[in-house]
C-alpha cells in the first residue's frame, strides 16, 4: 500500500542526528501556535484515549511525547492536586511550551520532562498508567519507548496509546496530497526511512508490538470521530490545510498559479460530502491500544 508522505499532527522521537532534531525545532514554533486549534479538532479521540484510563483522582500519570500539554493539561486537572502528571517530549520548545501552559492553568501537579520516548526519564515503577496519543508513529523505536512506558508503571498499571488508522478512513490527512499530485505540483523529496501518520495503521499492528514489550490483556480498539475545519468553505480548504500541514504548505509555495488553482478546484470537490454549515467535517479513524503491566 503506498502512503501519503505528510503528517499534520507530529510526536516527538529521540534524534538520530543534529539535522533530524534542528527539523524538529524548526516546526515546534509552527505546532505551539496551532495548539489549540488541534486540540479542538483531535478532542474526541482524546476522550476516548482518557476513558480507557479509567483515571482517579490522585493517579499519577505518564505522558509521553507530550507536545505542548494535550493531553497531559486534562490529566494534570482530573488526576487533581493528590495527582500528579509527568509530560515528556524531546524537542525543548515543545517542553518549555507545555511547562508555561500548566502554569498559565494553575496546575502544580504536571513536571514538564525533556525526555526521548525511547529512554522514558522516569523512575521504575513511579505511576499508575502511561500514555501516548499520535506520537508513536515517529519514534525512531517505538517498541524501545512501549518497554520505557512499561517500566514506569507499576505493577497492573495502565496503558492506552494511540495512532492514526488507514488512509482510507482518514481523508483529512490525503486529499490535500491527492489533489496537488493530481494538478502537478512536483511531490516533496522526503529522506529515507521518514516516517507518517500511518506507520501503525494496519490493525493489530500496534497491539502487537505492545504484547512484544510486555503489556498484558492488550485490546485494539478502532476510534471514529470526525475532525472539523470550522469556518472552512470547500474553496478555502487548500489555503486551511496548508495553514495546518507543513508539507502542504511546502508544496504550494513557488507553485505555478495554473496548478495551484487545479489543485483548489479538485479539492473543493473533493472535500465537499463532508461540507457542515460553515463548517468541513471530516471523519477520521484512530486505533487504540490499551493494556496492563
Amino acid at each position: 500500500m503506498s502512503l501519503p508522505d505528510h503528517e499534520y499532527f507530529e510526536g516527538a522521537f529521540p534524534p538520530r542526528s543534529d539535522l533530524e532534531m534542528q527539523a524538529w525545532r524548526d516546526q515546534a514554533a509552527h505546532w505551539i501556535a496551532r495548539a489549540e486549534r488541534t486540540r479542538a479538532m483531535t478532542a474526541p479521540a482524546t476522550r476516548a484515549l482518557l476513558g480507557s484510563l479509567d483515571l482517579q483522582r490522585g493517579d499519577r500519570v505518564v505522558d509521553v511525547a507530550a507536545g505542548c500539554g494535550d493531553p497531559a493539561l486534562t490529566i494534570a486537572a482530573m488526576v487533581g492536586a493528590t495527582g500528579a502528571v509527568t509530560a515528556t517530549d524531546g524537542v525543548p520548545e515543545m517542553v518549555a511550551a507545555l511547562a508555561e501552559a500548566a502554569r498559565s492553568a494553575g496546575l502544580s501537579n504536571v513536571s514538564a520532562r525533556l525526555s526521548s520516548a525511547e529512554a522514558l526519564d522516569v523512575a521504575a515503577a513511579s505511576h499508575d498508567a502511561a500514555c501516548c496519543r499520535f506520537g508513536i508513529m515517529f519514534f525512531a523505536d517505538p517498541l524501545a519507548a512501549l518497554r520505557g512506558m512499561r517500566r514506569a508503571v507499576r505493577p497492573a498499571g495502565r496503558l492506552a496509546v494511540m495512532a492514526w488508522g488507514e488512509p482510507a478512513a482518514n481523508p483529512y490527512f490525503t486529499l490535500a496530497m491527492q489533489a496537488l499530485d493530481a494538478a502537478g505540483a512536483p511531490p516533496l523529496q522526503s529522506p529515507p526511512g521518514a516516517k507518517t501518520v500511518f506507520e501503525f495503521a494496519e490493525p493489530g499492528r500496534l497491539a502487537a508490538l505492545a504484547r512484544s514489550a510486555g503489556w498484558q490483556s492488550v485490546a485494539e480498539q478502532s476510534v471514529r470521530f470526525t475532525m472539523d475545519l470550522v469556518d472552512t468553505a470547500p474553496e478555502a480548504a487548500l489555503d486551511r490545510l496548508a495553514e495546518l500541514s507543513g508539507k502542504v504548505g511546502k508544496r504550494l509555495e513557488d507553485l505555478d498559479r495554473a496548478v495551484r488553482e487545479r489543485a483548489r478546484a479538485r479539492l473543493a470537490a473533493g472535500v465537499r460530502p463532508f461540507v457542515r454549515g460553515a463548517d468541513l467535517a471530516f471523519p477520521a479513524q484512530a486505533l487504540m491500544v490499551a493494556g496492563r503491566a
